[in-house]
């Protein structure tokens, strides 16, 4: 058997490659990323995972990360257009965030 392309919403998000009797996932997109060399004994097991992973994600708010605070020499906060949904949190020079 041949690669597969697994597609989501008409988008190309990972293959499958057969490795032995089961087939090994490969991550086109980063939203499946976390799919990425696992292992299927048939590919609509893989589509169902795919279909389970970004189904849930739809409902999700952005995900927290970490954020670039301005130093000597870097342009100022007020040149950025943050909106209330990306709000940064001031944090005091030195301390991490959660």
């Amino acid at each position: 058997m041949h690669k597969q392309v697994i597609e989501f919403n008409g988008d190309a998000v990972g293959a499958l490659v057969p490795d032995g009797e089961r087939f090994r996932f490969m991550a086109v997109k980063f939203s499946v990323w976390s799919l990425d060399g696992r292992m299927f004994s048939r590919p609509a097991e893989a589509r169902r995972a795919v279909i389970a992973l970004l189904s849930e994600k739809a409902g999700q708010t952005m995900p927290s990360a970490s954020f670039w605070s301005p130093g000597d020499g870097d342009p100022s906060e007020s040149q950025f257009g943050w909106n209330a949904a990306s709000a940064v949190p001031r944090l005091a020079v030195g301390q991490r965030g959660a």
